[in-house]
């Protein structure tokens, strides 16, 4: 039986692995910030699934002055929106994270909106009119998250 002082670097190693995993553990989750919610739209085989243009976590904080027009019409030139091939009278489905639903959302085609009354649901479908001139850049589809008071939370682009 080995004597107590040949056990004693080997726990005061353990002991201070330990110690140093854990404080690497605390630095990494310090160093953590939650991610934007995610909002997906389809249609037919095709998905994208984006993160918010601009979001705040925090509901007494409106996302106005973060997500000003300037930023949502930068965001939609050229390919930055990811694109969903859509067809004439095809259905365009939308899926949003629970925290967007929250306190309701809309989604718009260009300047209007595809629902009269905010949706308080995590999905949302419409079939897509027949008979639109489709611009060569397709049409830009933004979702809004509503914080309290009506005031935007967060926006999503995509282009249909």
């Amino acid at each position: 039986m080995p004597a107590p002082a040949d056990r004693r670097p080997r726990s005061r190693a353990r002991v201070l692995r330990v110690a140093a995993v854990g404080a690497a553990a605390v630095a990494v989750l310090a160093g953590c910030q939650k991610p934007a919610p995610g909002v997906t739209v389809w249609s037919g085989t095709t998905s994208q699934h984006v993160e918010a243009v601009c979001w705040t976590a925090d509901t007494a904080t409106p996302a106005v002055g973060a997500c000003t027009d300037a930023i949502v019409q930068e965001a939609l030139k050229g390919d930055r929106a990811p694109a969903v091939p859509v067809l004439a009278d095809t259905t365009v489905g939308i899926s949003v994270d629970p925290v967007v639903a929250e306190n309701g959302w809309y989604p718009a085609i260009g300047t209007s909106k595809l629902s009269e009354t905010p949706i308080k649901d995590t999905y949302y479908r419409f079939t897509f009119p027949s008979g639109q001139t489709i611009p060569a850049g397709g049409f830009p589809l933004e979702i809004v998250a509503i914080g309290p008071n009506n005031v935007p939370r967060g926006v999503w682009l995509f282009r249909l």
